[in-house]
């Protein structure tokens, strides 16, 4: 897309935002509540599915992946599709899929049937994700754009889980079925967000990259920016392949690879979870809930943290500043935490600070920001979706190592991951993006 630096995506960058502007970019980060409260009350509703139906470990590791592996689907599929048809299609498509399956999730009578519907909707949540930080990359100022693209959606991911975590604690009381409510309740949040969404304009720069001009010009008056000169823009050609082509092939390498390396760390807040509640004494249902909903909190405050300090410090503070602590806690929690409750909680819940403090915000931002407007879709979808099926494989890799090699050397192993996200992300250039437009960014700023 050739810009001039008085078009009007220019003055989209440094405008101030209006109603519509700020209603607009809360709705669409809206989705990751969702998200964040479907993937996380699959914990909870295990607690009462594996007596119920008499799960066997293999179906309670395909139940725990099938929304993560419907998400890749729907991250690779779905972000093609919203460079394709629009932004706005998709975000509002993919809710309508979510409520309805929710809601069937409830009434399921065997095992088979709650697979399916977990993984479409797991293919419904990661259909929304390309698709929602596209929007909001392309509408917020670039002044504030990690803020409104990378961390506000992560702080109502860490809400939402937060919420599924808490509910489940309250729903336990209903009785052996008080997982269908976990399931079916999710429409609710997912329904309001629907009709919400109905109410919001495409993304203007989607809209020129497409060559519909006057669309675009219209969508950006409503935003506040009076008779903007579009001139100086041409419609352009997109392709899947050009994400692997000379110009992007090492953006989208590297962008992948930091996914997949903080996904694949992960499992250290969900491996040591067990032995804190042995050590402490929450062997029931109820406190393990309970202290779940504890972690989540000190998650929250960590990506509220990066809301106000990755517009200020710049991406690659910020990836330095959080990562390195949170490999240092990691082989801390490893070393020191054995046995030993009174070091293992508070490592355990700064380690989750301090991780939500950059990853999250971080790579969801460079992996909307490093690519033009006509593959951003398609750029998220494939790096996110290797975050998703590194969880996945997780569910089975982890077990192996804590039988086979145990507890401590397995958590140092994963730290290993977390000191070379920081030192990628460090020493290659592109991965600072502090106040670049992405018109800018998209032509190697």
């Amino acid at each position: 897309m050739e810009v001039s630096s008085v078009g009007g995506l220019a003055r989209l960058d440094v405008a101030k935002m209006n109603s519509l502007h700020r209603r607009a970019l809360f709705l669409v980060s809206l989705g990751e509540f969702i998200d964040g409260y479907d993937l996380l009350v699959m914990g909870g509703a295990l607690l009462l599915l594996v007596p119920q139906f008499k799960l066997t470990p293999a179906q309670v590791g395909l139940l725990g992946s099938a929304a993560f592996l419907g998400a890749a689907v729907g991250l690779v599929v779905f972000g093609d599709m919203s460079d394709r048809v629009g932004r706005r299609a998709i975000f509002i498509f993919n809710l309508i899929a979510f409520v309805i399956f929710a809601i069937l999730s409830a009434f399921i009578t065997d095992i088979t049937q709650l697979f399916i519907a977990r993984f479409i909707v797991g293919i419904a949540v990661g259909a929304d994700i390309p698709t929602s930080t596209a929007f909001l990359a392309e509408m917020s100022p670039s002044r504030m754009r990690g803020a409104l693209l990378g961390a506000l959606p992560n702080i109502t991911w860490t809400v939402g889980a937060f919420t599924a975590t808490i509910l489940g604690f309250f729903l336990l009381g209903v009785g052996p079925d008080a997982w269908r409510w976990m399931f079916g309740l999710a429409a609710i949040p997912a329904l309001i967000v629907l009709l919400g969404r109905q109410t919001l304009p495409e993304s203007p720069r989607w809209l020129i990259s497409r060559g519909r001009f006057d669309e675009a010009r219209s969508v950006l008056e409503r935003l506040g920016i009076t008779n903007p000169d579009l001139s100086a823009y041409t419609a352009e050609k997109s392709r899947f392949s050009e994400l692997f082509g000379p110009k992007l092939r090492s953006r989208t390498i590297w962008v992948s690879v930091i996914f997949g390396l903080n996904c694949l760390a992960g499992p250290i807040s969900t491996i040591a979870t067990p032995f804190i509640l042995k050590y402490v004494g929450l062997v029931d249902t109820r406190s393990a809930l309970l202290f779940s909903g504890v972690v989540w909190i000190f998650n929250f405050l960590g990506a509220s943290s990066s809301f106000f300090l990755i517009d200020r410090l710049g991406r690659k503070k910020l990836s330095v500043l959080s990562m390195v602590p949170g490999g240092l806690l990691a082989v801390g929690i490893a070393l020191f935490g054995v046995g030993n409750p009174k070091v293992m909680v508070p490592l355990f819940f700064l380690f989750g600070y301090f991780v939500w403090l950059g990853a999250p915000s971080l790579q969801w931002a460079w992996s909307s920001e490093l690519f033009p407007t006509r593959v951003r879709g398609r750029s998220q979808g494939v790096c996110n979706a290797v975050c998703r099926i590194m969880i996945a494989a997780n569910t089975f890799i982890i077990p192996v190592g804590l039988a086979t090699v145990g507890f401590t050397p397995t958590i140092l192993l994963l730290s290993i991951p977390l000191f070379l996200y920081a030192l990628i992300t460090w020493t290659i250039p592109f991965f600072e993006t502090k106040g670049k437009s992405l018109e800018e960014l998209a032509v190697g700023g």
